[in-house]
């Protein structure tokens, strides 16, 4: 479970196919940007500290799930979809 993310950065304890959906996630969401002609920065930024297995903000913490939730609705396949919705659910724990 990813600890609480109250005015503090925070680690995220994913498992295996969690990291995996969430990475996924990230590069959809710079590929789109990508094809929509728009800056991926964020995105690319948050893969990047997702990789290096840096803490997130509550700010940046927000935008993963907003990132999962668009890759859940519009792309994810089904083996990615239960753990992309844990990741959410144990993210909005963190920020409640």
């Amino acid at each position: 479970m990813t600890a609480s993310a109250h005015n503090s950065s925070t680690a995220l304890d994913l498992d295996v196919e969690e990291a995996w959906a969430l990475h996924a996630a990230l590069l959809s969401a710079i590929e789109d940007a990508v094809q929509d002609g728009d800056d991926p920065e964020t995105a690319v930024s948050l893969l990047e500290r997702l990789e290096d297995g840096d803490d997130f903000d509550s700010e940046e913490l927000e935008c993963l799930v907003e990132t999962l939730r668009d890759y859940v609705e519009h792309r994810a396949p089904s083996r990615d979809r239960g753990p992309a919705r844990n990741v959410i659910s144990d993210i909005q724990t963190a920020l409640a």
